[in-house]
């Protein structure tokens, strides 16, 4: 059974159970009031009767005789008296009913039971005389009006009771409508999104739980829908690292298996020791592209441990400038740095592995005559490297820090580049929760700017 059609059964049922037991309720409470008032009725004119007989049997001598021969007169005043039928009765009546027998012990006593069509309410008392008992008197009441009204308001009961069930019905339906059509469009929803389609649903208003629900497919979907997005990009991403790696690693094994096979075949020695130079070269630069990846790879998993501690950004970046002013001056660039004093968590091997290659990608590829190093703070920690060179297009900007990207790459293979250093810095700096900024402009130069916590 459909969840709609249990929501209207089971609201039917409890509506219908209710109007049921009500309409009972009234049914009989209305049939007992009637009951209860027409019998008020008959005890006081029960007692209007006894009086009326004890003075009527007070100055005669034989009241039972005198009750034996004017028995059908006196019933004739009753009657008139109480507005019901009447018969009095004498000790000596045959077969007794029990009624009769409670009266003529002395007590007054009733009974309702149905006569033909139609109920009748029986009551009898006794009939006093001068302090005695000497018969009973025996009202018949015909309930025919109670009946009646009991019938009138039974029709009127059910007639109200089925417009009550169409009304419920009508209204139960209306009600699941609006309560099953958004579920019923969260199923259709679902079966989509197990189909990969992640559309939105925008046109379920209904103020309540219903709503939030449908607002969570809506996010669940846009949610998927990004993550499968990202996984695609990331797809991507790693396909083309892994067409790069192939490739970065098959030029200098290449390299090394065709100078192998010409040390072999050459027979002079000096020719010999050349060719052993270039597979010594090229096995060194697969040697350190092979680290670079595993280090690379360490940073992705944060498998590479970085020990924060509370470090002098100054020194340790004076000492990496240092480091690399010698291989600078080879290449006819001056380094310089302007260092505020500055102290912040960080580890301090690892920034200053960042600035080396930082200053090392500047020195190999500026083309410049200057670097200049700044360390300053504001909010954050600030630390950049500018040089004066031939800056960088702004459609190669986004993509520098991808792994194996080169902007000249026969230039960079030439140099020693692997396409890496970038890539290792990024994944330090965010390991460190900073960021790293490239911005540059052709002819005038390449600046790049790494923000930390303090």
């Amino acid at each position: 059974m459909k969840l709609r059609n249990k929501m209207i059964a089971i609201n039917l049922l409890i509506i219908l159970s209710i109007l049921l037991a009500v309409f009972t309720i009234i049914l009989k409470t209305v049939d007992n009031f009637n009951i209860y008032t027409i019998h008020q009725y008959l005890l006081n004119q029960s007692n209007l009767s006894q009086t009326y007989l004890s003075e009527y049997f007070l100055l005669k001598n034989n009241p039972i005789e005198v009750l034996s021969n004017e028995i059908a007169s006196l019933e004739e005043k009753l009657k008139a008296q109480a507005g019901c039928e009447v018969s009095l009765t004498g000790l000596n009546v045959r077969d007794p009913s029990p009624l009769q027998k409670s009266a003529l012990e002395g007590r007054k006593a009733y009974l309702i039971t149905k006569v033909g069509e139609n109920r009748s309410i029986f009551l009898s008392f006794p009939i006093l005389a001068q302090g005695e008992i000497i018969g009973s008197v025996n009202y018949s009441y015909s309930l025919y009006q109670a009946d009646e009204m009991r019938k009138g308001l039974f029709i009127v009961l059910v007639s109200l009771f089925i417009v009550a069930s169409l009304g419920s019905a009508l209204l139960s339906f209306l009600f699941s409508y609006r309560m099953i059509k958004p579920l019923e469009k969260l199923t259709g929803m679902a079966n989509d999104y197990s189909q990969g389609n992640f559309r939105v649903i925008e046109d379920i208003k209904t103020g309540d739980e219903v709503e939030k629900l449908a607002n969570s497919f809506n996010e669940m979907g846009r949610n998927i829908k990004k993550m499968i997005t990202e996984l695609k990009e990331e797809q991507e991403k790693q396909k083309k690292f892994l067409d790069n790696v192939t490739h970065e690693i098959r030029t200098p094994l290449t390299n090394i298996l065709g100078y192998t096979d010409l040390t072999q075949k050459v027979d002079h020695v000096a020719q010999k020791d050349k060719y052993l130079d270039y597979i010594s070269g090229e096995g060194e630069r697969l040697l350190n592209m092979v680290n670079s990846l595993l280090e690379l790879s360490r940073l992705k998993r944060y498998e590479l441990a970085v020990e924060l501690t509370d470090t002098e950004l100054n020194n340790i970046l004076e000492q990496a400038c240092s480091l690399m002013r010698d291989r600078a001056e080879k290449f006819g660039i001056k380094v310089s740095y302007d260092l505020a004093n500055v102290n912040a968590i960080v580890d301090g091997d690892k920034i200053k592995q960042v600035l080396i290659n930082l200053l090392d990608n500047a020195i190999k590829y500026s083309e410049g005559d200057k670097i200049t190093v700044r360390l300053w703070k504001e909010t954050l920690v600030h630390i950049s490297v500018k040089d004066n060179g031939k800056g960088i297009s702004q459609s190669y900007i986004n993509s520098l820090t991808e792994p194996f990207y080169r902007v000249d790459k026969s230039r960079s293979r030439k140099l020693g580049g692997s396409g890496l250093g970038l890539s290792i810095c990024r994944e330090i700096i965010e390991l460190h929760g900073g960021e790293m900024n490239i911005n540059s402009i052709e002819g005038k130069g390449t600046i790049v700017t790494i923000s930390l916590q303090p």
